[in-house]
């Protein structure tokens, strides 16, 4: 992988004025608890209302929740290593934070990419122990959900969601109950290689299983080339419409003849193969898919296709060729490597700009894993399939062969359904937790202790440090800690801050209840 030739720490936040957003009443069945505070004060507190109109204009979120004449240097570094690890990552709690501020923007970048020299034995330990079905479609979620929560290489993580999203396939075809498995041969190919070259990335997923199932290449004969993976390699997959004809098609899709699939295994036959002549993308001979592969990987448009995807999961939509040049610099100068273009995106400017900043909507994996890895949940996670999939995003299974559109454009993952299960799910995490049977709601009384939370003002302080880099306004602190300190009604069980004094249970979990249903905390 090439090193940048030069870096330059960026500075962190911008300049930009905060702006408060504009709530609206939902149903009655969002609020934690009851209490003195107006209701809608409270939900304009909690953000609630949150619809893509509301947060995202034109397709990028342009909320903005800090200000830079009050930013001291710490601050500024929490929020661009909080800023890394939600982009590169599902975000983090306070022990990981800490671990990457210390060691500084551009070293954090490297431990991310250089995931190999960071153990993850714990993780797989984990995972091995719940005995999970790996046949069976929600606990193959339920295991690559887990997976995202508990890892310690988190960019592996997110850059297998990103393939994922584009080179799609779904349980629902890869030829029924009992192959179901091939969607985890497939998940795991696209993790071993999520920063291999982009030609071998796209020779792997040619000859998967899944995705040789998927799109028909299975049905392929030389005498009848079967053309929908021909079509999608090049629509979807590497160069866009407008860089192909329909004899590319054609052609392509003798070409890559020959590939069959036995169990969970694929075998190329050359005597399946065509072995014609063929004319693709201005390439003559008796051609085959590793010389359609070299093609389209090499193909002009290839570079510039793949960094406007990256660049728009990870850091905004609507990308201008400036914005993208780095990244097709760095996959033509080194021999179309991945970890060298994401390299590059994680070290540009834009990177790090006020427009990048929460510029994008939380897919459900991201919000759901987020919340989850960041309180610390050490629970089985048996419904966090359910409600990713009920907020709209359902791993192993995007709605068609281009994937999921909020990939693209962040503002359709939202609306009034999949914003209450958002509400739902963060009310269930912290009340019982998700995993079935015995409840295991987060100890507060137990975190309050190990961390010294002296008073609701410094429980507010503590959260928001993590969950929001630290940027909360000061009114809304304010009706946070009223809200807190408020008395409740009937008797309940109390929570005691390092102070002596005592407060409800469902005051002080409602308090955090309304900053993970913030506005900045539905924001990436």
């Amino acid at each position: 992988m090439e090193e940048a030739a030069s870096y330059e720490e960026p500075r962190w936040p911008p300049s930009a004025e905060q702006r408060e957003p504009q709530p609206m009443t939902p149903s009655s069945n969002a609020e934690p608890v009851s209490g003195r505070l107006p209701r809608r004060r409270l939900l304009g507190l909690a953000g609630i209302g949150l619809g893509a109109a509301g947060l995202v204009a034109g397709g990028v979120a342009l909320e903005q929740f800090w200000q830079h004449s009050h930013s001291t240097a710490a601050q500024a570094d929490q929020q661009l290593i909080g800023h890394l690890l939600r982009r590169a990552g599902f975000g983090a709690g306070p022990e990981e934070l800490a671990l990457y501020r210390n060691l500084g923007f551009a070293a954090a970048v490297d431990r991310l990419l250089h995931y190999q020299q960071v153990p993850d034995d714990e993780m797989e330990q984990r995972l091995a122990a719940l005995k999970l079905n790996l046949d069976h479609p929600q606990d193959q979620q339920r295991w690559w959900l887990l997976r995202m929560a508990w890892t310690q290489r988190p960019l592996l993580e997110k850059m297998t969601l990103f393939w994922h999203g584009v080179l799609t396939s779904s349980f629902r075809k890869v030829g029924g109950p009992r192959f179901y498995r091939r969607m985890i041969i497939q998940n795991q190919f696209l993790r071993e290689h999520a920063f291999d070259t982009f030609d071998s990335i796209l020779l792997g997923i040619t000859s998967d299983p899944a995705m040789l199932f998927y799109l028909d290449l299975t049905k392929s004969t030389r005498n009848t080339p079967n053309e929908n993976y021909a079509r999608e390699l090049m629509e979807l997959f590497t160069i866009g419409l407008g860089h192909y004809t329909q004899q590319d098609v054609t052609e392509g899709a003798a070409a890559l003849s020959g590939w069959h699939v036995r169990g969970f295994s694929s075998y190329y036959n050359p005597a399946t193969h065509s072995d014609r002549i063929k004319h693709f993308l201005g390439h003559s001979g008796n051609l085959d898919y590793r010389d359609v592969i070299s093609i389209l990987a090499s193909h002009p448009a290839a570079p510039w296709f793949l960094a406007r995807k990256l660049f728009s999961f990870f850091v905004y939509e609507n990308p201008s060729q400036e914005d993208l040049q780095p990244l097709v610099t760095a996959y033509q100068q080194s021999n179309h490597n991945i970890g060298a273009v994401m390299r590059a995106l994680l070290l540009s400017p834009q990177f790090a700009s006020e427009k990048a900043y929460r510029s994008r909507l939380k897919s459900p994996v991201e919000f759901a894993v987020g919340a989850y890895r960041a309180l610390g949940l050490q629970d089985d996670g048996s419904l966090l399939p359910q409600f990713t999939t009920l907020m709209g995003q359902t791993l192993f299974d995007p709605p068609n062969v281009g994937g999921w559109p909020g990939d693209k454009v962040s503002a359709f993952w939202l609306n009034s359904g999949t914003w209450m299960t958002r509400l739902n799910y963060v009310d269930l995490l912290l009340r019982r937790g998700l995993g079935r049977g015995v409840a295991h709601p987060l100890n507060l009384q137990s975190l309050i202790e190990k961390n010294r939370i002296a008073s609701p003002e410094a429980f507010v302080d503590y959260f928001a440090a993590f969950l929001l880099d630290g940027q909360l306004a000061g009114d809304r602190r304010d009706l946070l800690v009223s809200y807190l300190t408020a008395p409740a009604r009937g008797r309940q069980e109390s929570v005691t801050f390092a102070n002596g004094k005592s407060y409800p249970l469902s005051r002080v979990r409602g308090a955090l209840y309304l900053l993970l249903a913030s506005p900045e905390y539905q924001l990436n």
